[in-house]
């Protein structure tokens, strides 16, 4: 499963609408069913600003019945996801309380009551467009037909035509929330244009290249990511996040102030200098709980949440922010235990000579990397392990790391963060290659977390291993492999 960008950017949402009326507090309350033992979690917008990076668990009774109590708002947003399986749809509401029904198997996975025959019209159309964006990005369809479309003046009159009707079709609400669904619309529509664009950027000729990234600014002008009521969109921050990378690395015009400066610090530049109001806040404040959710524990982050600060003293995002912010703090300061160790390889030609310094010892090697979610939430399970090797001191542990030099500070630290007790080691150039064709697929793509077994005089005994999630298996093979 992905970097939450990775694994909700390819969330898509179905957007139920429920009529108006000023509350404190929304109740919602309904029932689940065929969840297959999975949890439900959700997000939800604040103060008209959707929260895309941060997310509660569902919380439902013996009965598959569950009430939800949140804070009230003009048109509260709230999207619901089977985790790690699919979503279950979004809705949009400003009424004191609701019904949401949730089944994990059925096409239509959400069902709420109330909804004018207006709003369902336009439910429909979000719901669709979600969709179809999602698909587009996930190469299993084209509603649009740009997917095989390299002229971008092409491209952006399909895009434009499809917003325009949306747009007369929702005609007949009330006007904040005409506005929203209208903003939702073309931050989805924007997301799709840059998936069109990024992919042009890597196959096609630097005259078409130009051409798409002149328009781009077209596109943009019409879509308004700086408008009040685009941070209201799921689709938002990737929107933002995106259009930063644009300017800083896509078009190869990086200018003085990108000298030096990582993602979040140029992404947060963008941030204040292309965008204002909630658009900019929004913006700002998802930075933040993106290090957080992606763990990428990015140092930077501390002096940039000062300026967010000062900028927004009073911000409703203020104490997820700190909460994110404390949690790279602590990271940065974590300090390295004297049982954690980091041998020095750097003069090693292949692998076996790394593998040599522990002969007559069964080695249980863990393949990972910093920026793997997977490998992350694996280390949960490592407990179990490390009891067994302190009775058993005829095995080693060795983390071997796929990052690169320049995240080598913060893979020692994610190493003492973990707690991970044994050697820890990062791939070098002279046996990168080595590694993904001994322990890769037949094309030499490793997936990872990926275990591996050596016996006592170095030799891969088993080439997949258990995991340390599966201990009574891990147990068996390591034994098996100290014969």
């Amino acid at each position: 499963m992905k970097n939450k960008k990775n694994l909700f950017g390819a969330i898509t949402l179905g957007c139920l609408l429920i009529s108006c009326v000023d509350n404190k507090e929304i109740q919602i309350s309904g029932t689940v069913r065929n969840m297959e033992g999975r949890q439900i979690v959700y997000f939800q917008s604040i103060d008209g600003m959707f929260n895309s990076q941060s997310y509660d668990t569902l919380r439902v009774n013996p009965d598959s019945t569950y009430t939800l109590t949140l804070p009230a708002e003009p048109y509260k947003r709230v999207r619901f996801v089977l985790w790690g399986k699919r979503e279950l749809g979004s809705v949009i509401m400003n009424k004191s309380q609701i019904e949401v029904h949730l089944d994990g198997a059925a096409k239509q996975s959400i069902e709420v009551k109330g909804l004018s025959e207006k709003e369902a019209e336009i439910s429909t159309l979000l719901n669709r467009l979600d969709g179809d964006v999602w698909n587009l990005r996930a190469r299993r369809g084209d509603r649009w037909n740009i997917a095989k479309d390299t002229v971008v003046t092409s491209v952006i009159a399909k895009l434009k035509a499809d917003a325009l009707d949306m747009d007369e079709k929702m005609k007949g609400v009330d006007e904040d929330l005409y506005q929203k669904a209208q903003q939702d619309i073309r931050m989805q529509l924007m997301l799709a244009f840059q998936n069109q664009l990024f992919g042009v950027k890597w196959k096609c000729s630097d005259a078409t290249k130009q051409q798409w990234f002149d328009e781009w600014k077209n596109m943009k002008n019409f879509c308004l990511d700086n408008h009040s009521n685009s941070p209201f969109s799921p689709a938002f921050y990737d929107v933002v996040y995106n259009n930063a990378g644009i300017i800083h690395f896509a078009k190869g015009e990086e200018g003085a102030e990108s000298v030096g400066k990582g993602p979040n610090e140029l992404s947060f530049h963008y941030y204040e200098h292309h965008l204002s109001g909630k658009a900019q806040e929004a913006a700002m404040a998802q930075l933040f709980l993106r290090d957080e959710v992606e763990e990428q524990n990015d140092p930077v982050i501390v002096s940039l949440s000062e300026r967010f600060k000062k900028l927004y003293p009073q911000s409703v995002w203020m104490p997820l922010v700190d909460k994110a912010v404390a949690k790279n703090k602590a990271f940065n300061e974590t300090k390295i235990p004297d049982y954690i160790h980091f041998p020095n390889i750097e003069k090693a030609k292949t692998f076996n000579e790394v593998i040599d310094r522990y002969k007559g010892k069964v080695v249980f090697m863990d393949i990972w990397a910093t920026w793997c979610g997977p490998c992350r939430s694996s280390f949960a399970y490592v407990k179990p392990l490390q009891e067994y090797v302190n009775h058993h001191d005829d095995i080693v542990l060795l983390y071997l790391s796929l990052d690169r030099p320049k995240d080598d500070a913060k893979w020692r630290k994610m190493a003492a963060h973990y707690d991970l007790m044994g050697e820890h080691v990062r791939i070098q150039e002279a046996f990168h290659d080595e590694i993904y064709k001994t322990f890769g697929d037949k094309r030499g793509a490793l997936s990872i977390p990926h275990c591996v077994i050596f016996d006592k005089n170095g030799k891969v005994r088993f080439s997949v291993a258990a995991s340390p999630e599966n201990m009574e298996k891990l147990k068996s093979q390591l034994e098996e492999a100290a014969k």
